[in-house]
């Protein structure tokens, strides 16, 4: 089921299992298996939260789980795009994701 399909219960049984998953692959020290369980939980999050969550144009959002900022130029659905501070590439990042900073 997709995550747009589910409800926020079943939204967070999925990002439980999720962590789960993410938990073992970390102790096992597998990184990339635990990025992709992190990505597809930052995923599902943003689905819980996108009517609850208001995301600014133009500001400038901390990247969680990364040393980086993003400066947000669109919303589409739960991705905000916008320019990478460290590299000046366009990304898109899940909205769970961005953390606010005290910058305006």
């Amino acid at each position: 089921m997709l995550y747009s399909e589910m409800s926020k219960e079943e939204l967070r049984r999925e990002m439980a299992e999720l962590q789960r998953k993410g938990r073992e692959a970390y102790e096992r020290e597998n990184w990339s298996e635990y990025e992709i369980y992190m990505t597809r939980w930052y995923l599902a999050k943003s689905y819980e939260i996108k009517d609850d969550v208001h995301i600014e144009i133009g500001r400038t959002y901390r990247i969680a789980e990364e040393y980086d900022r993003l400066t947000v130029t669109a919303i589409e659905g739960v991705m905000a795009w916008g320019i990478r501070q460290m590299t000046g590439e366009t990304a898109a990042v899940p909205i769970a994701q961005l953390e606010e900073t005290d910058e305006a």
